[in-house]
């Protein structure tokens, strides 16, 4: 069976990495996967290897008219050239491409992860409820805002978690030559943040939490992963500066390594404000073993049973999340139990395996399955 994933992005965002998570999946049963994106994308770059590319004649047809429509030109010309059994697409721009050149004559599948709901204007209504045959959703949130919100069919949305290597996230010892790299003391309490420093993933109320815990704990230490963004990490180091909690804050930076930080973490946290309807840090905490605070915005509160794998705060209340890290820190069999009822709701609902199952089910809802190619 035959693929095309059509997106219009130009940068790596969630929807990006769920759209190739989607790819990888299905190439991996044996599907044959085209995956056309604009030239220079990241989405090509990072595809390129796995995938046939075929790049688009432009780079931003979401905001030019005319590349708009040298690109629906180009793919109406690469699907008859090619008959594709079923196209995905991914952002909203490549959604509406991928019904105008498909109509109803080829199944259009679109995966929708983004932070905000679709505009619920007649011509976006009659786009999902007439020319799209799918609706692959990454969380219940984005599910509400195409069945409720727009009045697609609820049988044709599908919620489908965006799934993590259980195999390269597999708990093992503590890392202790990454402890020397870091600086970070063999006594240290270590707890471990995982996100890009944006402003909407919460560091600033995270540190302000730290400064709670740390008044208790003295030994906890916090290790942000992430790469730098939007005037950071300078300002998050001055605000640990006057908070006098400097010499427990490390700034790893982006990192192509996080399994060794996981395995080293006592605790790891996910403090953003906002979106999150994808959540990779979260998953791969639970994939890793790890007790989980994080709070409850986008789909973290689906993935964290809340006092079971995990524990959930309010976005931006220091004191709250404070009190969630102060929880696991003081009573240790509790977070060891977490962290193992998290790697187990991790192998049973985010495996690659559970994925492709799931992706099962849409194919066959939308009559590709019994076409044979996914089993």
């Amino acid at each position: 069976m035959d693929v095309l994933l059509i997106t219009d992005s130009m940068i790596w965002t969630a929807e990006a990495e769920y759209a190739l998570s989607v790819a990888l999946a299905e190439a991996s049963a044996g599907l044959s996967v085209t995956v056309a994106a604009p030239q220079g994308s990241e989405m090509a770059s990072r595809a390129e290897g796995y995938f046939r590319i075929a790049e688009l004649p432009g780079v931003e047809p979401s905001r030019s008219p005319a590349e708009f429509t040298a690109c629906v030109r180009w793919l109406a010309y690469l699907v008859r050239r090619e008959r594709p059994d079923i196209v995905h697409s991914s952002r909203s721009t490549a959604h509406l491409m991928a019904a105008l050149v498909c109509g109803r004559s080829v199944p259009v599948i679109h995966l929708r992860g983004g932070a905000a709901p679709p505009s619920r204007h007649l011509l976006n209504r009659f786009l999902y409820r007439t020319l799209t045959s799918a609706v692959v959703v990454s969380s219940r949130r984005v599910e509400g805002w195409v069945a409720a919100g727009l009045g697609m069919d609820a049988s044709r949305v599908f919620r489908v978690y965006a799934p993590v290597d259980t195999a390269r996230f597999v708990t093992s010892t503590p890392d202790t030559e990454l402890r020397c790299e870091l600086g970070v003391a063999p006594e240290a309490r270590m707890i471990v943040n995982v996100a890009r420093l944006a402003p909407v993933k919460g560091h600033a109320a995270l540190l302000d939490a730290m400064r709670i815990v740390i008044s208790r704990i003295p030994e906890a230490v916090l290790v942000l992963v992430g790469e730098p963004w939007s005037g950071q990490p300078e300002e998050l180091m001055q605000q640990a500066e006057r908070l006098g909690i400097a010499s427990n804050v490390y700034f790893a930076g982006r990192r192509e390594d996080v399994p060794r930080f996981l395995s080293s973490a006592e605790l790891c946290i996910s403090s953003s404000l906002a979106s999150e309807e994808n959540s990779r840090a979260v998953s791969e905490y639970m994939a890793a073993g790890c007790p989980v605070v994080g709070t409850s915005v986008g789909v973290i509160p689906e993935l964290i049973i809340d006092g079971v794998t995990g524990l959930i705060a309010r976005p931006g209340d220091e004191a709250e999340l404070a009190e969630c890290i102060l929880a696991l820190l003081t009573d240790r069999e509790r977070a060891k139990r977490m962290g193992a009822a998290g790697r187990s709701r991790a192998e049973r609902m985010l495996s690659i395996e559970a994925f492709l199952s799931s992706l099962t089910c849409v194919l066959d809802r939308v009559g590709i399955g019994a076409r044979g190619g996914v089993s």
